[in-house]
Formats: structure tokens, C-alpha cells, sequence
């Protein structure tokens, strides 16, 4: 070999180990806990480059100058470093630093730190507690003055089972709990402090959601306290900026009362961002493909806005069986901005576009892929036309319309879907930057799926100013993302996903090892810095895969459990301190005691007492809401007449739905709020006195002992049984979708507030006894 040769290779093969040599002295920092009372952070230094603050999972605390705030007790803060010799640019790992209590503020023995869902970040104990008065005068001048009073009588009653008045009083009048901004609290944007003394309650922040966030922790102590909070400071503030939960309604109807529920719950815990897939449709074509039918016409799909949209042959966009109108969504948006939670509304194109092709089967992509079953629900990503059509869709939402503001003008973010296209790379690339530039240029910040490692190519894709949800290691790398100057939020599948009922993606079994162990730094098995400012934070994901041929009829009151306990830990992780300090089970058992937002209907009560009613006269008001399984419940009635052709009568009704005793078929059925119907096959007597009963329970299924199914997991045993004069009767069938479906395991609610609204008859008695009989 000649020697230029030897020099040359010899360059080659070192030119790598300088790179290497500056990030491994970046991952070899000598980073010194700051002593007591330092307002500085002391910088580490490598001779010959220059070493900067990256970011702090807490810069309130440390800041990108590395100025440090005073606190009230030890704290850890993760902080890296961005480290520069030359062009070259590296960044570190975490630093783990400890800033310790401000001088003068000695450790506490007294009262301990309240157990609140996310605990709190900071806490100094004092001696003695605050006891509410029967007469509750607060000062509040903020936005949310009239929502905070309501909640807190409301809670009040609840935590002593007494009566309160709550009394608005202003400025300069003697108030027991004050609510102020002040810009020098130095707490963040979502930060808050609050101090409880003898004499009364006062919560600070500087910015008003920061406020916002603190009522929910005052509110969650006076239930575990049963009106008397512990004296002491808090000062409490989010590790993660975005903390946030993804539900799927496009493929399970989900009515807008259990969304307004749900906003009230993520906001009790302190979550910010409710992301809402708007369409979606059946991926297991090849269900229907093995049986020789066309998936494209089969298969289960829908997009839940109202959409002027249609097919050439007259094929509406917006689903049929529930949808929400421009206007109520816009609304809807309002509502949750009321309460601090940011709604991400995403059209998905041009995979999972089933909705998009029936309407335009003209653009289904003809292409090479992988998956073939699947391209009835891919629309033509090379088409430039397809691009203009998704853009013409959007615009119905992102534009204003006429004098009233765009249906998502609520909202600063988003989303354009475009994930799981199994065309060529570059049509995907081609497709995905033009609705991102197009969302954008209309004032938007888009978000998308991360798939770019998955479709590699040259076409540009837009990054700068781009959110990216990442939910596949394989799709989407953490570092190569964040590197192409996307914003990411972790999403990870195998950490995050929950497709309710199925046998995969099931974070919600897996809650107590999330809340152990999980980091919303880690996705899948890369690590970012916590403070790194290109991760804006984490979001968790309902799907609901187990729709069309493999549904049961479960229903979003179903899952509500599911859904308010994964928030829980979740909101645990991302507001919460790297290593929380409440065991897992001593935060469920907090969350037991402290109960469920007020104001929410997410969960309906069982009965725990015998409820008998004599009716006098039909339609009868009975307010009693809806009860949740286990019910017995007996009626004696007796039917006039028989219901004409189509003719529906209602027997008892309640937000959650009916129960019908002649649907348009003349049997007995169900029909929830979410539109899904539910037939027992079976009629009643005409002329006859019966004796009508309902049973439904709900059951567990111990690990190993549930039935078997090809593709449910079945984690609790929904049964119903319909009698008549004592007989059991029929069996509840789902109505209306396709085909066969493998079993009905729903839950039947029993609605309460109405009975006999359009009842043809005599209705001569009616109880529900909690204890089961069958």
C-alpha cells in the first residue's frame, strides 16, 4: 500500500472518533450539585469547546442561563448540555442535579405532603390544620371565578356532607381563600403556589391557567381532608409541558356529553391535551377479503363531523350513525378551553382514509404496496389531485365561515394523520409535505405521525415548525426526528397503547409498571435529555381496532374506568418528578378517597339500596339517573296494543339511553346515546299483565379463566338476562352492523329518569334490587 493511501485511510477511520471523542466528553461531564442559597448553576467545562445549558426538565427552576430559582425543599432537576468545538455540535445526556432548600427554610417534620394525583413537586409542612367554615368567602377574579365556586361547593359537600355557602368577595374585603396572578412568582406558565395557614387559603401563579392547575390540587386536599387542609406551602409545577390522551371516536361512536365528561377528568388531573382521531375505519379487511366479499364496501369506517362533502353518487363523508355538527364541535372546543385542555383534532389521509375513498374512489391509490388487502383505504398519495381534495376538507374547518369563526379556530394545533401508508416512499413524502405546508399556511401548527424512517427518500418533508407524534421505533426514530427538526411528543406502542378488549396494546394492564418504571423521555429504546426543548412531552392512545367483525358491543362508558385510571398514572408521569415519591398503591388508594372530577357522569352508581316506585300515571319523571350493573330489576306492566309498523315505544330512558319495549322491529331492545342498538329478540305480550325483568352483572375474570375468543381478551363478564313472568327470554344481539360478530359483552346501564315517556299501557309497579337475582 502507498503511504498517501495509508494517510488517506488512516483520516477516513479517524474522522469518526472525533465525533465520537466530543460526545463521549459530553456524556463524561463533571456537573456539581449547586450549594445552598447559589443563584447560579457552576458550568462544566471541556478545554477547547463551548459548553451551553440544553435545557432543564424543570427551567423554572434552572433555566437555559443557568440562573436558579429558590425552593422549598430539595429538588431534582435533569439538565444536558448542547457542547460545540468548531462546527461540531453534540448533546449530552442528563445531569441529574439536587438544588437544595432555600437557606432558612428548614427541613419540616410536621404535616406531610398531601397525596394528590400528580403529587405535588414541592412541599414545607406546618403545624395544624385549616377547617372550611360553614361560610366560604373567596376572592377570585379570575375567568374561571364562577366554575371554581360551583366545583368548590360542590366539593365542600361532598368532603363533609354538609351544607356550605360560598360568598364572592373582592379586593381589600377579608376572604378565606384568595386566588391571585402575580407576574414574580417565577412558577412557569402552568405553575402555581399555594399556602395554607390558620387563617385561610391563598393560591398564587403567574399566569391564570397556572391558577387553574392549583385549584384542582386545593380542591382533590378539602375531599382527602374532609375539609381540613394541613398547613404548610406548595410550590408545584409540570416536569412535561404536554401531557396528553389520544381517543379514537371514529371508530366507536363516543357521544359529546362522555367528551365533556372527559375533559372535566383530564383537567382534574392536570392533563392538557385531548387528541381526537375524527376518522378512521376497520384495518382487518382481510376479514371480509377470506370470505370473498369487498372490503371496500364491507368494511366499518367514518368520519364523525358534519362535512359538505359528497360522492359523486351522492355518498355523504360524515357517518351516519353519530356525528357532530361544525357548530357543536367549535363549541365543544370552547368548553374544553374553559378548563385548560387543548383539543387536536385529526383527519387522517392517505392511509386510514376509507371514508376519504368511498366518497372519491377515484383516488384510491394504484400504486405499488405491501398489505394489498388494505388499499381500499389508501388514497392516491402520487396524485396531486388527492392532496388538493384532503386540502378542500380541511378547509372546511380551518377557514372562517361567513361571519362565524373556523370550526377548529379553538385551536393552535392540528393534525394531518399520515400514518401507516403502505405506497411507495415518495408518494408519501410528495403527499405529506403539501398538507403540512397547506395546514400551516392557513395559520395552523401541524401535527403528523412519525413514519419517515419507514419512508426514506429524497422528497423534503416540512419539519420546522412541525409536531410529531412518536409511535414506532420502526416508523419514526427519536433522535433522527427530533435531529430533522421536528417537535416530538412521545406516543410509543409498546409503552402507551391501549386497544380496549383486544389480546395486544394493553397499557391499561400494565398501570402499575408505567407508573414504576416507564420514562417519558424513553421511546422505545432511545433516550432523550427530559429538558430537551424539542420534546414537548407524552400521550398516551386509545384505539379501537376491535370494531366490525370483531366487536362485542362494548361502549365508551365501558372503558371509562379504563380510560380515568390510565390517566391517572399518566398524568403522574409527565407532571410528576422523574422518581415519584408516592407508592403506586398508595396513589389508587388517593384516588379512591379522592374521588372523581366534579361535575362528571363518567362512571354511573350502583344501587346500594332497594328502590321501589309506585306509579300513579305514565310519562313519570323518576330522576334517578342511570345505574351501572349489578341490578335486578322487576316491572309489572301490561301493553294495550300493538306497536304499528316502525312505531317505537319507550319504556325507561336516561342520558346514557333507552330501554325500548318495541323498537322499530316490535321487540325489546336497547338503544345507548351512542347510537349503537342492542335487540333481545323477543316481544312483549299485547293484553296481558307481565311481570318484566332485567338483570345485568358485571364480573371480573381472574388471569388464565376467561372464555375462550380467536380475538377478544375478555377482562370482565358483562351479562344481561331479559325475563318475562319469570322465563328467561331471548338474547341480546347487536343491531345494524355487519355480519357476525363473535359475542356481546356489554355493559346494559339502567336508565331511570324517565319512565313510560311513550309507553302504550299501564305501568303498575317498578324495583330494582341491588342484590342479584337470576
Amino acid at each position: 500500500m502507498r503511504k498517501i493511501d495509508l494517510l488517506m485511510l488512516t483520516a477516513l477511520t479517524a474522522a469518526p472518533l472525533v465525533g465520537n471523542d466530543l460526545q463521549t466528553l459530553a456524556d463524561a461531564l463533571t456537573v456539581q450539585n449547586p450549594a445552598s442559597g447559589a443563584k447560579k448553576l457552576e458550568m462544566p467545562v471541556i478545554p477547547g469547546a463551548e459548553v451551553r445549558i440544553l435545557g432543564a426538565d424543570y427551567e423554572h427552576i434552572i433555566d437555559k442561563e443557568g440562573n436558579i430559582r429558590p425552593v422549598i425543599e430539595d429538588t431534582p432537576v435533569h439538565i444536558s448540555f448542547e457542547v460545540q468545538r468548531g462546527d461540531q455540535k453534540v448533546v449530552s445526556r442528563d445531569y441529574a442535579v439536587t438544588v437544595p432548600t432555600t437557606p432558612g427554610c428548614v427541613a419540616s417534620t410536621q404535616n406531610p405532603k398531601p397525596v394528590v394525583i400528580p403529587e405535588l413537586l414541592n412541599w414545607h409542612g406546618a403545624e395544624g390544620h385549616y377547617r372550611l367554615p360553614a361560610v366560604i368567602r373567596v376572592r377570585c377574579t379570575a375567568d374561571f371565578a364562577d366554575k371554581f365556586t360551583e366545583e368548590l361547593q360542590q366539593i365542600v359537600h361532598k368532603a363533609t356532607q354538609q351544607q356550605t355557602r360560598i360568598i364572592p368577595v373582592s379586593e381589600g374585603e377579608t376572604a378565606d381563600i384568595v386566588l391571585t396572578t402575580e407576574s414574580d412568582c417565577r412558577l412557569g406558565d402552568e405553575g402555581y403556589a399555594l399556602s395554607i395557614t390558620p387563617n385561610g387559603v391563598q393560591l398564587v401563579a403567574d399566569t391564570e391557567k397556572g391558577l387553574f392547575w392549583g385549584t384542582r390540587s386545593l380542591l382533590q386536599m378539602i375531599v382527602s381532608g374532609k375539609g381540613a387542609l394541613p398547613c404548610g406551602k406548595a410550590e408545584d409545577a409540570p416536569r412535561f409541558g404536554l401531557r396528553g390522551f389520544m381517543l379514537d371516536i371514529a371508530r366507536l361512536p363516543v357521544p359529546m356529553d362522555y367528551l365533556k365528561n372527559l375533559v372535566k377528568t383530564m383537567a382534574w388531573y392536570k392533563m392538557n391535551e385531548l387528541h381526537l382521531t375524527i376518522n378512521n375505519n376497520y384495518i382487518f379487511h382481510e376479514d371480509y377479503v377470506n370470505l370473498k366479499l369487498d372490503p371496500f364496501r364491507k368494511s366499518y369506517s367514518a368520519f364523525r363531523l358534519e362535512s359538505d362533502v359528497k360522492g359523486a353518487d351522492g355518498t355523504p363523508l360524515t357517518a351516519q350513525d353519530l356525528s357532530y355538527s361544525k357548530k357543536e364541535f367549535a363549541e365543544f372546543i370552547a368548553f374544553a378551553a374553559g378548563y385548560n385542555v387543548n383539543i387536536i383534532p385529526e383527519l387522517d389521509a392517505p392511509g386510514h382514509a376509507l371514508s376519504f375513498t368511498r366518497v372519491r374512489p377515484d383516488l384510491i391509490y394504484q400504486g405499488p404496496m405491501n398489505h394489498d388487502k388494505r388499499r381500499c383505504e389508501m388514497l392516491d398519495a402520487a396524485n396531486p389531485e388527492t392532496v388538493k381534495f384532503i386540502s378542500r376538507v380541511f378547509d372546511e374547518y380551518l377557514l372562517p365561515r361567513g361571519n362565524e369563526q373556523p370550526v377548529f379556530g379553538g385551536c393552535n394545533v392540528v393534525h394531518v394523520g399520515a400514518d401507516e401508508f403502505f405506497g411507495a416512499a415518495e408518494d408519501y413524502r410528495k403527499f405529506a409535505d403539501g398538507l403540512l405546508k397547506h395546514v400551516k399556511s392557513r395559520g395552523y401548527t401541524p401535527r403528523i405521525w412519525g413514519s419517515l424512517n419507514t419512508k426514506k427518500g429524497k422528497t423534503p418533508v416540512l419539519a420546522e415548525g412541525v409536531q410529531m407524534n412518536l409511535w414506532s421505533s420502526d416508523w419514526a426514530k427519536a433522535w433522527d426526528s427530533v435531529n430533522q427538526g421536528f417537535d416530538v411528543i412521545n406516543t410509543n406502542d409498546g409503552a402507551l397503547y391501549i386497544v380496549p378488549e383486544a389480546k395486544y396494546y394493553r397499557m391499561d394492564l400494565n398501570h402499575k409498571w408505567v407508573y414504576n418504571s416507564w420514562k417519558p423521555n424513553v421511546i422505545g429504546n432511545e433516550t432523550l435529555p427530559a429538558g430537551h426543548p424539542r420534546l414537548l412531552g407524552c400521550t398516551f392512545a386509545v384505539w379501537q381496532d376491535m370494531t366490525d367483525r370483531r366487536y362485542n358491543g362494548y361502549g365508551i362508558y365501558d372503558i371509562a374506568d379504563m380510560v380515568r385510571d390510565s390517566v391517572q398514572v399518566v398524568s403522574s408521569k409527565a407532571w410528576g418528578k422523574a422518581e415519584l415519591t408516592t407508592p403506586f398503591d398508595e396513589m389508587k388508594n388517593a384516588a379512591d378517597t379522592i374521588g372523581d372530577a366534579p361535575g362528571t357522569t363518567l362512571n354511573f352508581r350502583q344501587q346500594e339500596t332497594p328502590l321501589s316506585v309506585s306509579v300513579q300515571s305514565i310519562p313519570m319523571q323518576l330522576n334517578q339517573g342511570t345505574l351501572a350493573p349489578n341490578y335486578h330489576m322487576s316491572i309489572e306492566l301490561e301493553l294495550s296494543e300493538s306497536p304499528a309498523a316502525g312505531e317505537e315505544q319507550v319504556l325507561l330512558e336516561s342520558a346514557w339511553g333507552k330501554l325500548l319495549i318495541a323498537m322499530k322491529d316490535g321487540t325489546i331492545g336497547i338503544r345507548r346515546s351512542d347510537s349503537m342498538e342492542f335487540s333481545f329478540g323477543v316481544k312483549l305480550p299485547v293484553g296481558k299483565r307481565v311481570r318484566l325483568e332485567l338483570v345485568a352483572t358485571r364480573t371480573p375474570v381472574e388471569k388464565g379463566k376467561a372464555p375462550e375468543s380467536k380475538n377478544i381478551r375478555t377482562d370482565e363478564l358483562r351479562e344481561v338476562t331479559l325475563l318475562i313472568d319469570g322465563q328467561p327470554c331471548g338474547k341480546l344481539e347487536l343491531m345494524g352492523r355487519n355480519e357476525t360478530i363473535e359475542a356481546i359483552n356489554t355493559n346494559v346501564m339502567l336508565p331511570l329518569d324517565v319512565l313510560g315517556s311513550s309507553f302504550k299501557g299501564k305501568v303498575y309497579s317498578l324495583t330494582v334490587d341491588p342484590t342479584i337475582q337470576k
